[in-house]
């Protein structure tokens, strides 16, 4: 197991958990059953390769989540590798989860246990086309690139969509900031017509992928969704 566990989830902090739940399902995503761990509430939805967890409470947006056991182990499995904890919770009597920062700025959580089941059906595609990566803003690939080799993960150049990163094992990628300063959920499109009506927002480019054609929509919900067309 890798030194986070599994990825969970994307996690976002939003005003109301319902109305972006229906948003998420008029997407193509399809509902997950949460627990009820959180004192908040809290909704999941997912497609092939990816869930995205909508809290309605929780501090800052977007962060990621992962799960594991023996989350107290693994504050010390970080400070070996000088890697420092920004939060942690641990307890006999509490949700276990340590929280700490990657380079370009991300929350990453490690909690001691799953906090929904899978749906039974998980879409491999949605109305922005089939889920790709989760790119993370970077200013320095190369502390990103280091960063998670301390982790233990393997790290590969990509070129596509764009010059960066991508994280072995996980659903990350990362970009260069002047790339753009979302957290951003690619996909490879192209994103349906029907979805941009549905969400009712304007889509916009990035000048990286000017030769490309894409659609970007910027959600209330604090993250990019990048449809691809193909290319």
């Amino acid at each position: 197991m890798s030194m986070l566990g599994r990825f969970l989830e994307l996690s976002l902090v939003v005003p109301d958990t319902g109305t972006s739940w229906q948003r998420w399902l008029g997407l193509g995503f399809a509902g997950a059953e949460a627990g009820d761990i959180w004192p908040h509430a809290y909704g999941v939805v997912a497609c092939e390769g990816v869930a995205v967890g909508l809290h309605a409470a929780g501090g800052e947006s977007p962060f990621i989540s992962f799960v594991r056991p023996e989350v107290a182990q693994l504050e010390r499995e970080l400070a070996d590798r000088l890697l420092g904890v920004e939060h942690a919770r641990l307890g006999d009597d509490e949700f276990n989860l340590i929280e700490l920062r990657e380079p370009g700025g991300t929350l990453l959580r490690v909690q001691e246990a799953r906090t929904f089941s899978a749906p039974a059906e998980v879409p491999a595609r949605t109305s922005l086309g089939v889920f790709d990566a989760l790119s993370l803003p970077c200013p320095d690939l190369a502390e990103a690139r280091g960063f998670w080799e301390r982790l233990g993960y393997e790290v590969r150049d990509i070129e596509q969509p764009w010059p960066g990163l991508a994280v072995e094992s996980l659903p990350l990628a990362c970009h260069e900031v002047s790339t753009s300063r979302d957290v951003l959920l690619v996909f490879d499109g192209p994103v349906e017509a029907g979805a941009i009506a549905r969400l009712g927002i304007a889509p916009a480019r990035l000048p990286a992928l000017r030769h490309r054609a894409h659609s970007l929509l910027h959600v209330a919900d604090g993250v990019g969704l990048l449809g691809l067309a193909p290319g």
